[in-house]
């Protein structure tokens, strides 16, 4: 039975999200991803590398940090195929979320643009890009990296 064929109930029902949200200590990392670079934290302390971006160490819980470039490249870890959206993506269409380990072993979450869910495979090359939504602000996807 294809996709057409199965019973289907649609909604497209609205909901309006309003947030703000403080960056203050990890502004560095929209200003840096507005720009296409791809930074997270380092502890001055311990030298833990953290992402998301920590004003505090998780580690050690130091608020002492400095800003380093990651690399652009992760590999797939896992991932899972979003059907039914949540509300507040309801006027997307279905999409995937996955995980992306770096060479330095940090995982990152973002969905995965640009390729179908049947050519999705764990072990496959990604790269991080930065992106901007329509209200401005920056965000990130993995697409697959290109053949080299």
């Amino acid at each position: 039975m294809t996709q057409e064929e199965q019973p289907t109930l649609h909604s497209r029902r609205s909901l309006t999200l309003r947030f703000d949200i403080p960056i203050s200590r990890t502004r560095e990392f929209w200003d840096a991803l507005g720009k296409g670079r791809f930074v997270t934290t380092r502890c001055s302390a311990c030298g833990n590398e953290s992402f998301p971006p920590q004003a505090d160490c998780p580690r050690c819980m130091s608020d002492r940090f400095e800003w380093v470039d990651l690399d652009r490249e992760a590999r797939l870890v896992t991932y899972t195929y979003v059907q039914v959206t949540p509300a507040s993506f309801v006027n997307d269409d279905p999409y995937i979320i996955a995980i992306g380990e770096f060479a330095n072993g940090i995982k990152v979450l973002a969905w995965l643009e640009g390729v179908p869910v049947e050519k999705a495979k764990v072990g496959m090359k990604l790269t991080v890009e930065a992106r901007r939504s329509s209200e401005g602000n920056p965000y990130y996807v993995f697409v697959p990296s290109l053949p080299s």
